[in-house]
Order: C-alpha cells, then sequence, then structure tokens
C-alpha cells in the first residue's frame, strides 16, 4: 500500500480505534430489564442497513418504527425513549469504564496529522463525539466527526458515504478507509473506489497499520 498518496484518513468508531469485544454483553448485563429492547434494536438495524433516508431523522423516524414492528409490543415513543436515554448514554459510560483505545492510536493521529492528512472520524452510532471523549479522544484531534445517521443511512449506504466525500471534500482516489468491518466499512468505502483496510483481517493487522504512518 502506497501510502504517499493519501490526503485523508476515514476511521470507523466501534471496534476500530478501540476493540469492541465483550461490549454487547456488558450492554445486556447493565440493562437487564430492557435486554429485549436491545434485542429489537439490533434486527431493526440490520433490517434499515444500506438504505438512504435522507437526513439524521428519518433514519431514527425508521429505525423507531422498524423495532415497533419487530416488537410488536414496543411503542416508536418507548424505542425513541430508550435509545435516545438509556442505549447510548449508556454506550458512552461503558466505554469510558471498560475499554481502551488500541495501541499508539493517539500517535497514530497524530503522525497522520503531521503528514498534513485529513482525518474524519465516521461512525455508524450516534453520541460519537461523547465516546471519543470517554476513551481519552479530544474532539481537535480529527477534521470532521459524524455519524452515518447524519448522513442520512446507516452504512453501508452509498449515498450517506457519498455525501460525507463532498461534505468533506474528499476524492476517492486519495482516501483511505479504516475499519473492523467488511459488510459496513468495506461495503461503505470499494462501491466509491475507496482502499479499504481492516484492523481485524488478522492479528497484525492494527500493528501493520502503524508500521506504515508511525
Amino acid at each position: 500500500m502506497n501510502i504517499e498518496k493519501y490526503k485523508a484518513v476515514i476511521f470507523d468508531l466501534d471496534g476500530t480505534l478501540y476493540d469492541n469485544k465483550g461490549l454487547p454483553l456488558k450492554l445486556v448485563l447493565a440493562d437487564i430489564p430492557n435486554m429485549w429492547v436491545l434485542g429489537a434494536e439490533r434486527r431493526a438495524r440490520k433490517n434499515i442497513k444500506g438504505q438512504d433516508f435522507g437526513d439524521a431523522a428519518g433514519v431514527y423516524d425508521a429505525l423507531f418504527a422498524e423495532m415497533a414492528r419487530v416488537k410488536r409490543s414496543l411503542t416508536v415513543e418507548k424505542a425513541r425513549k430508550w435509545y435516545q436515554e438509556r442505549y447510548m448514554p449508556l454506550q458512552v459510560s461503558l466505554l469510558h469504564l471498560y475499554f481502551l483505545l488500541r495501541p499508539l492510536t493517539k500517535e497514530l493521529l497524530e503522525a497522520m496529522r503531521a503528514r498534513g492528512l485529513k482525518i474524519i472520524l465516521y461512525s455508524d452510532y450516534g453520541h460519537e463525539v461523547e465516546k471519543i471523549e470517554a476513551l481519552g479522544l479530544s474532539r481537535d484531534m480529527f477534521d470532521g466527526i459524524v455519524s452515518a445517521a447524519k448522513m442520512g443511512g446507516l452504512k453501508p449506504c452509498r449515498q450517506s458515504m457519498q455525501r460525507l466525500m463532498e461534505q468533506f471534500g474528499l476524492d476517492a482516489a486519495t482516501t483511505l478507509y479504516v475499519g473492523d468491518r467488511e459488510d459496513t466499512d468495506g461495503e461503505s468505502a470499494r462501491p466509491l473506489g475507496i482502499d479499504f483496510f481492516n484492523v481485524k483481517e488478522n492479528p497484525s493487522a492494527w500493528d501493520n497499520l502503524l508500521k506504515m504512518f508511525l
């Protein structure tokens, strides 16, 4: 991989900048009375991923409606309240308590910045600023921090990725996307001709990324 050609790097968050192994179980154990709501969210998210809803309001309206559809005892209003007031704040608090950045993440970001690279964080979930701060990163380490929902559709929505590229003035030929999942991150990048690096491709992948830039 010729890193000299890159002018921008897009990072996924969950599973990429930190190893999210064990997070689903911790989410369940921290909110056992609502574990059935969490199950509905996981199914609904899978059902609507990749679709374009135009903006964040459209994405969340679709998500909560789908949660209510897959779990008849759940209303759209309850789904929305649980997600915004319980689920996302809980993710932030669990990251703060139990999870660490991958080794030398801050040094990697600083080295990329020193090369003049534009660095964008592109998360599939909301509360993206709160989550990076819970992990010990500051927002000024990135040139842009956005969620897929804010771009109009959950990964791997092609339109969301195109809006992100346009918003930050990125060129696919000179952009590297760093993520941890082929079905969401990889499928967001490759259709637009963006190089994709999977930090979970093999046990040495993260170390190999560090060697490229440090």
